[in-house]
């Protein structure tokens, strides 16, 4: 019979796991440009800053008739015309107008634009105002968004796609980001098998590498390897020296509980890897082992093999670890912060409960927080739907209608998993 390893630790609540995982998660990864076009996703390395004023000259906000507003509503003789991306119309003397359209630029000495439809014609075709103007009305002043060099995004901002525009207007092309966090998947069981093979009476398919590569490619992860190993001790050794190497989170599943066969809290401390805690109360997912190779060398997340336990420890763990890896600023560690109510009954157990869940509208009230249905943390069929985790403190029930809190998952990127990614 194999020898069994020493005494499990007593697991630890994850609020003591998180603050153990933020006292080492620096430094992040390193840092790269990226043409404007593929910078989705990205993080900013950098600070994104206007390289001039915002708009550089007064313009129109909408199609109307430039003019000046202490003239009140006296007639016009319309003298010209600004339409957009012309140069500005000469300087406006007194009793004159110019019409200009959206985004044209406001001729110097106007300080109002009149639309089009809140003005007439007298008999001898000049233009009047059907009341008096205000100074500044319909007009964005120069510099009205910032000054050359103001900051508009700040270093360690996640792109997308309003931030897209904004490097955009700022010409901010290429665009400097950190590198994508490397990640490398272990998964060990002797009864999983490839989700690609049918399985026979003893063994299951892998549901979780798929599953843990979507999230991590939403957190901004570049998936480097995804092994499936037997349980032996030095086929795991090798995977896991392999992984360390190319990776900087290495993610294993499976092999990290209190099994005959769970190498991995025995085997990791031989590599190198020196353990930051093992077993963490929370349901599902207790058996969760974390661990770093050195000061900043790469960071190993051991989950439990069962696919919601899997899902849901990456989920609150793996997510904001490749988030801060990848150079996101102020990454919230599991914090269930946003109300709701249960759509379903719900209750929790000896331990804090975070349960896979689907968000239903509320016509503008918190979102009903629907509990997925499930069997047990191996019932990977209670994921189908998931886009959110529903949390109860022990022992507590809760009332269909009544209040509860959730935290959301990453929505998913529409690109193939673990597909070898340049950084």
């Amino acid at each position: 019979m194999p020898a069994r390893g020493p005494a499990l630790p007593d697991p630890i609540p994850l609020e003591e796991a998180a603050a153990r995982l933020r006292a080492r998660w620096g430094p992040r990864c390193g840092t790269t440009t990226v043409p404007l076009a593929a910078a989705a996703g990205r993080v900013l390395v950098a600070p994104a800053r206007l390289d001039r004023d915002e708009p550089p000259w007064p313009r129109s906000a909408m199609d109307g008739f430039a003019m000046r507003s202490a003239e009140g509503a006296a007639p016009r003789r319309e003298v010209g015309a600004a339409p957009a991306g012309r140069a500005a119309a000469p300087a406006l003397e007194r009793g004159d107008c110019v019409r200009v359209m959206t985004g044209g630029l406001v001729p110097a000495g106007a300080d109002c634009v009149v639309p089009r439809e809140r003005v007439r014609r007298d008999a001898e075709g000049r233009v009047v105002p059907e009341a008096a103007p205000r100074p500044g009305e319909h007009v964005r002043a120069a510099g009205e968004l910032g000054r050359a060099g103001a900051e508009v995004l700040a270093a360690g901002r996640r792109i997308g796609a309003g931030e897209l525009a904004v490097l955009a207007g700022c010409g901010a092309d290429p665009v400097p980001v950190f590198a994508r966090p490397r990640l490398a998947v272990v998964a060990t069981g002797d009864e999983v098998v490839p989700w690609t093979e049918t399985p026979r009476v003893e063994q299951v398919r892998d549901a979780n590498r798929p599953a843990l590569g979507a999230l991590a490619l939403a957190a901004g992860a570049a998936p480097v390897s995804s092994r499936l190993v037997a349980d032996d001790p030095a086929a795991l050794a090798a995977a896991l020296e392999a992984a360390l190497a190319a990776a900087d989170l290495v993610v294993t599943v499976g092999g990290v509980s209190m099994g005959d066969h769970d190498h991995l809290p025995r085997l990791l401390p031989r590599l190198g890897v020196e353990p930051l805690f093992h077993r963490v109360r929370i349901q599902p997912g207790k058996p969760v082992w974390l661990g770093r190779r050195g000061a900043d060398g790469p960071w190993v997340l051991g989950l439990p093999g069962n696919p919601v336990s899997a899902f849901v420890v990456f989920a609150l763990l793996g997510v904001p670890l490749l988030r801060v890896l990848g150079g996101e600023a102020d990454v919230p560690l599991p914090t269930p912060h946003l109300p709701g109510t249960a759509a379903a009954p719900v209750r929790s157990g000896a331990r804090p409960l975070w349960r896979p869940a689907r968000l239903e509208a509320c016509d503008g009230a918190p979102p009903r927080v629907r509990p997925l249905g499930w069997t047990g943390s191996g019932d990977w069929t209670a994921l189908a739907g998931a886009d959110a985790l529903l949390h109860l403190p022990p022992r507590s029930e809760v009332a269909a209608g009544g209040a509860v809190l959730w935290q959301p998952l990453p929505p998913p990127v529409l690109l193939p998993t673990f597909a070898p990614a340049p950084r």
